[in-house]
């Protein structure tokens, strides 16, 4: 088998950094469908996918839920992923008559499910989603019940401090209303892109946080009292906080007209994202430029000072 583990392991992770001043923007960019699932390091892969099987075997009823209009849709992601995967990815993934295999090698014990949705016991979805390090949402276009583009079916193990249970079934506006400003400049033209998206093709957006929880799972239920109380100064910063970044894909089925979005979490300790030349400049840049609602949404308003002293070592 071909391990191009040295390879990938070389690639930095996604740097969103944006200069100031501060723009909330919807950061669009139309991707080859090559890109579509990323896969950038295989130890990362492995982790990533077996903290799933153990999120899905403990705590299956809180990260997977479907509507059960999403089936056909869900069906349509699945058959998709079935034919990309080994096509773009044939070292890791080969699919059978009635099966799918994820590949063993040295870090990853490998892994292989029916593909007949009849019989096999599965959701389409939640199988899909078991075959990669994304998490996978199926959006609804509006209809007599919603008013808007809602939230159908999800395989959500790794949310960033939001719960699946209180956004499954809700509006995007709904599900967005925690954000700061989305409401006065993003929810118009979100929803018209929405509408207007074109059948098939790929398209990438990227968030990021400094967390001072490296756990891949945060999704909001513990109390303040629950949470890590690390305290952050200049000294320790690069021990205590991670860089987290959500890279985002979005795709209009052209079977269903359903939008599948999907997550992918890339999670680097802050010390070593510092190493990368530039980065440190541009991440305190990036951070002085966010308003004080987006510094307590994004929870960095506790250690912000703390973290720029830090960067300003580099």
């Amino acid at each position: 088998m071909k391990d191009d583990s040295k390879i990938k392991q070389q690639r930095p992770p996604h740097f969103p950094f944006e200069n100031p001043p501060f723009r909330l923007s919807m950061g669009l960019l139309k991707i080859p469908e090559a890109e579509w699932f990323e896969i950038f390091d295989l130890q990362e892969r492995a982790q990533q996918i077996a903290e799933k099987r153990k999120l899905l075997a403990n705590y299956h009823k809180n990260v997977f839920m479907a509507d059960p209009s999403a089936m056909t849709a869900s069906t349509e992601v699945f058959n998709l992923m079935l034919k990309h995967l080994p096509a773009i990815h044939p070292e890791l993934y080969e699919r059978g008559e009635n099966t799918i295999k994820l590949k063993p090698h040295k870090m990853f014990d490998g892994d292989e499910w029916s593909t007949d949705i009849k019989t096999n016991g599965i959701h389409p979805l939640d199988l899909a989603a078991r075959l990669v390090q994304e998490d996978l949402i199926i959006m609804f276009p509006p209809d007599e019940k919603k008013s808007a583009w809602w939230f159908a079916a999800g395989s959500v193990a790794f949310p960033s401090r939001w719960s699946l249970k209180e956004k499954f079934g809700k509006t995007m506006d709904i599900i967005h209303t925690p954000v700061p400003f989305y409401k006065e400049q993003l929810q118009v033209p979100t929803n018209k892109f929405f509408d207007s998206m074109p059948f098939d093709e790929i398209y990438s957006r990227r968030n990021w946080s400094l967390h001072d929880n490296p756990s891949l799972r945060q999704d909001g239920t513990k109390s303040i009292d629950e949470r890590p109380q690390n305290h952050i100064t200049s000294v320790n910063a690069g021990e205590n906080l991670w860089l987290r970044v959500e890279r985002q894909t979005l795709r209009k089925l052209k079977g269903t007209g359903a939008i599948l979005f999907t997550i992918r979490i890339h999670l680097r300790q802050l010390k070593n994202v510092v190493k990368f030349e530039g980065i440190a400049n541009r991440i305190a840049k990036a951070l002085s430029a966010l308003p004080p609602e987006m510094q307590a949404y994004k929870q960095t308003d506790t250690f912000a000072d703390s973290v720029q002293d830090y960067l300003n070592q580099f």
